[in-house]
């Protein structure tokens, strides 16, 4: 069998022949399929769970499984679209285990639109400030929290990953008008949870 390193990779094989290879036994072949993906997956774990730790595992398992499951590839998707697929419900599992709550301050209508759900906090290093942004992060976590598992990952894909719709859609099986319509249900839950949020609160 001739074996190759990723080093060697000058004429950039394509993710089907990676795969072939990896399938006849070439293990460098799948070194150059975590080369080429690595990035991506995590960013897409991290912009998930929100803890660089946890993400970095996810991508880890990532591989596992996709090398472990290799074979039930069958090409109907890209490769990036499979692994990024495992990404996604790594992190689910993750976000279940530890009930993960993301901090953010901005999302979107649905539409496309960047949106501040509540307004910036001034970060001088003033003890008031300080206290008053703490108090707003509590606020945002709980509404967070709230949120169906489906939300979350849909808003963090969009907010953190800055994902289309369209690619939210593919990546999670769904039509890109239910992930359009789970992101406006997660906004407006949030921006409801957080309309009751008074600034003053903090001095209490």
């Amino acid at each position: 069998m001739v074996t190759f390193r990723v080093s060697d990779l000058n004429d950039a094989p394509s993710d089907r022949d990676l795969i072939d290879r990896t399938l006849a036994g070439d293990e460098a072949a799948f070194a150059a399929i975590v080369e080429r993906f690595q990035r991506r997956i995590y960013r897409v774990a991290f912009a998930i769970v929100r803890n660089e730790a946890d993400a970095d595992g996810i991508a880890q398992d990532t591989f596992v499984q996709a090398y472990t499951h290799l074979t039930k590839f069958e090409g109907r998707a890209e490769l990036e679209t499979w692994l990024t697929r495992i990404a996604i419900n790594r992190s689910r599992d993750t976000l279940r285990r530890r009930r993960f709550v993301s901090l953010f301050t901005r999302s979107d209508d649905g539409d496309g639109r960047e949106i501040m759900l509540v307004e910036p906090i001034d970060e001088r290093p003033d003890a008031e400030r300080q206290l008053m942004s703490r108090q707003l992060r509590v606020a945002i976590e709980r509404a967070v929290e709230r949120l169906s598992s489906q939300q979350k990952v849909i808003f963090r894909l969009r907010h953190y990953e800055n994902l289309a719709l369209e690619e939210i859609a593919e990546h999670l099986g769904l039509s890109a008008g239910t992930v359009r319509a789970h992101l406006f249900r997660a906004i407006h839950k949030v921006r409801k949870e957080l309309s009751g949020w008074r600034s003053d609160e903090a001095l209490q």
